[in-house]
């Protein structure tokens, strides 16, 4: 059997490239994770010095919370935590390392990734899977989402400070932003991360401070680390979590897949003409007519265009989720 090794950051990203050109991973390969995704952050301060101040821990917890989040998401379809089983939430607990008068603390995400990868739903493709996983990680951990969102905050909050990606940085970058395109799950799966950010630099006093940096991993010049005082953090951290908005759409989509499985409704996957945005939809049941399901049956078998109406939730310009309401195939010319 042909193993496939991701042990750190340079050849989890190499394998997405891969999976974003189209590359195949049959039965015969397995993927395995060494020490590799590693959530690392250091923090210096008057209460980090033999202790662990208890603000800390909802930041750990929330970290829990979305490895249980992508593990409902790739292994039940949804992210409801309630379908955790007791087994599950044992299986993908996190153990916290903490070293150097408690002031760096060190997560290893590998037993949760391998334990997802098995228990993933056979409705995923194994390239979804795979780059899910890898995008969920790599938004975690990495240096550079660090670093983007940082720049993203700065710039919000219009502050005199800049946080610059290396050339390298941000060809890394492009190949997540294309893959999350290609997969949206990908996408769903990294949107909690920038939640989580906020979170630990929510938790800092204006004397700590916050250090991210990742290990050197190949001839490249090593990334360089995130730092962040206490009073940055207080300057680009916000509170109030923003909505989503729902509206009704109506546009052409192609139909890349469909799930006809689940019990309570129809999972698709669509593309829409446009812009080639892809996303998944929900159909409920009772939503359609007989007529309509079966038009949604047949293209998605076919792959021809059809037009949808649906109600989505959208935020930062991408749909949070999204109900299909009615859907017609498209009109022979």
């Amino acid at each position: 059997m042909e193993k496939i090794l991701i042990s750190n950051e340079d050849e989890a990203i190499e394998l997405l490239a891969k999976l974003v050109d189209g590359h195949k991973l049959n039965e015969s390969m397995s993927i395995e994770f060494d020490s590799w995704p590693k959530f690392t952050i250091r923090i210096q301060g008057d209460d980090f010095k033999g202790t662990i101040p208890t603000r800390i821990m909802p930041t750990l917890l929330d970290l829990q919370k979305e490895v249980h989040r992508v593990y409902c998401l790739t292994t039940y379809g949804d992210e409801n935590l309630r379908r955790l089983t007791k087994k599950d939430r044992e299986q993908l607990e996190l153990v916290v390392k903490i070293e150097d008068g408690s002031s760096i603390f060190e997560t290893l995400l590998e037993e949760p990734i391998l334990k997802t990868i098995q228990d993933a739903s056979s409705k995923m493709s194994p390239e979804q899977i795979t780059a899910t996983l890898i995008i969920f990680g790599l938004s975690v951990t990495s240096v550079i989402f660090w670093k983007l969102w940082l720049s993203n905050r700065i710039k919000e909050k219009e502050l005199d400070q800049t946080v610059d990606l290396s050339k390298l940085e941000k060809e890394k970058m492009e190949v997540v932003k294309n893959a999350m395109q290609q997969f949206p799950t990908g996408q769903a799966a990294a949107e909690g991360s920038n939640e989580l950010r906020n979170s630990v630099l929510m938790k800092l006093k204006p004397s700590d401070s916050l250090e991210i940096s990742n290990p050197q991993t190949s001839n490249e010049p090593s990334p360089v680390p995130v730092n962040i005082s206490g009073d940055m953090a207080e300057q680009i951290t916000h509170t109030p979590r923003e909505k989503a908005i729902e509206r009704m759409i109506t546009d052409e989509f192609f139909l890349r897949s469909a799930d006809f499985s689940r019990s309570d409704g129809v999972r698709i996957e669509v593309q829409r003409v446009a812009d080639n945005y892809s996303f998944r939809a929900d159909v409920p049941l009772g939503v359609l007519g007989d007529d309509q399901a079966e038009s949604l049956k047949n293209n998605s078998w076919n792959k021809t265009n059809v037009t949808m109406s649906m109600l989505v939730k959208e935020l930062h310009g991408r749909y949070t989720s999204a109900k299909v309401i009615s859907v017609k195939a498209k009109k022979e010319t």
